[in-house]
């Protein structure tokens, strides 16, 4: 059975390493509004407390506080600049039906 205060441990050191790379990124790309920075935190804090320890699981790193607030800052730093990402490309292509969208994504990529 996994130690339920290592868990936790990770979790926290996620969040904080999280919060730290949506104060980093803040910097990089200003916000319009308080709201508006307050749910960029909130997402980053989030992303990091999911995505930071299975990153670490697939990277094959080791699993202690110190990495997991590197990952959790990585994970929180990108997490905004990757959902707006998805955003725009959405946007973009509300209008057109999947195939012509993936027909786009390809072509970008070749």
């Amino acid at each position: 059975m996994a130690d339920p205060t290592g868990y936790l441990t990770a979790k926290v050191a996620s969040m904080v390493g999280g919060l730290f790379g949506g104060f980093a990124i803040l910097t990089f790309i200003r916000p319009k509004t308080i709201g508006e920075a307050f749910m960029r935190g909130g997402m980053s804090v989030g992303s990091a407390i999911v995505f930071a320890h299975p990153l670490l699981e697939l990277a094959g790193a080791s699993n202690n506080w110190e990495t997991q607030m590197m990952a959790g800052f990585c994970v929180g730093f990108l997490s905004y600049t990757v959902l707006g990402m998805v955003a725009n490309f959405l946007r973009k292509n509300q209008n057109k039906d999947i195939v012509q969208a993936a027909k786009d994504v390809k072509d970008v990529i070749k």
